[in-house]
């Protein structure tokens, strides 16, 4: 069931109800939810130096035959079909609908898996197993002829493959997994930028190693005893100044530009919060956060600045859209960034 939080937060995704949810059936394996980003690329760290095994590992990847195979094991039907039994969708989905969920679920599928994957995680699982499966002078030949033995069905590299995924995958995929999350947005408070109904993946460990920015989509846990999850945008920064005037934002004592806000009522009321804040400043460690839909959010104008401790990671993708009010697929919204 999803959780409403005071009307501007999420119902977070369990079980089966996931983004990521596949079955690689032919390897035994049972179904896995998981969730990620779309085509956010990640740099991957030169190694040094290079093996035969490290080169053969990083053009699998970075050619996507490794994720081409477990796409085409993966069930992107039955995650069609899911999606369709949990949505409550006003009429059934035709032949194309499907379709177009299938393509949505294999790039999502992409982006889980390989996108939000820590730096090289791939690249040296491979290469450790391909070590352990080739000798060197088969590597080195399987390199010089790679663009030919790549594409090739029956080609020694495709058995590596098939037996990489049927003896690494289940032990590799919680660990890729684990760094992302599904929320549900049943509230009107980011509006324009996310809608009620929409299906957004999070990146749970952005900022395990980073700070947040200014503009990110962030959801973050009130620090109460309910621990309710909201999500709103980063405004201010530790350190800065931020006032309100008459329903504008000033950060640091310049107007900030938001072209991404909403004004449902352009009344400003004076000497409240919602439209009227005296300057101050964020505190060292927390960051001042604000909904788009500005007389509809519940946010740091109300709640107070939020500590980074509760910032549960970075808003990143639209993987799912459904309007409450027609209970129709909002196809347009499919694959969209958060931004």
């Amino acid at each position: 069931m999803n959780r409403s939080l005071f009307g501007c937060g999420f119902g977070r995704g369990r079980g089966c109800s996931g983004l990521i949810v596949f079955c690689l059936m032919s390897l035994g394996l049972s179904f896995w939810t998981g969730c990620s980003e779309t085509s956010l690329t990640v740099s991957h760290v030169d190694l040094e130096p290079f093996t035969a095994y490290q080169q053969l590992a990083r053009l699998e990847v970075t050619s996507d035959r490794l994720f081409e195979v477990i796409a085409a094991q993966s069930d992107a039907a039955g995650y069609s079909r899911l999606l369709e039994a949990q949505s409550g969708l006003s009429t059934p989905l035709s032949l194309t609908d499907t379709d177009r969920i299938e393509q949505s679920f294999v790039h999502s599928l992409k982006v889980m898996l390989f996108d939000l994957a820590p730096t090289n995680f791939w690249e040296n699982h491979l290469a450790e197993y391909y070590d352990t499966r080739l000798p060197g002078d088969e590597a080195q030949a399987l390199l010089a002829r790679y663009a030919e033995e790549s594409v090739s069905q029956s080609s020694k590299l495709q058995d590596l493959r098939e037996s990489f995924i049927k003896d690494r995958l289940p032990e590799l995929l919680p660990v890729v997994r684990a760094r992302s999350q599904i929320y549900q947005t049943p509230s009107q408070a980011m509006e324009p930028t996310v809608l009620p109904g929409d299906h957004v993946i999070v990146h749970q460990v952005a900022y395990q190693a980073a700070e947040p920015q200014q503009g990110d989509v962030v959801v973050y846990r009130y620090p109460d005893e309910n621990g309710k999850r909201f999500l709103h945008r980063v405004i201010g920064l530790p350190g800065d100044q931020i006032a309100i005037r008459d329903q504008v934002v000033y950060l640091n004592g310049e107007a900030l530009p938001e072209p991404y806000a909403r004004h449902s009522d352009r009344s400003s009321m004076a000497g409240h919060v919602r439209d009227h804040l005296p300057p101050i400043t964020v505190p060292l460690g927390t960051y001042f956060l604000m909904g788009d839909n500005r007389e509809e959010s519940l946010d740091s104008r109300f709640l107070g600045p939020i500590s980074k401790d509760h910032v549960l990671g970075r808003a990143l993708f639209i993987y799912w859209s459904v309007s409450p009010d027609s209970h129709a697929p909002r196809w347009e919204r499919l694959n969209q960034l958060v931004r």
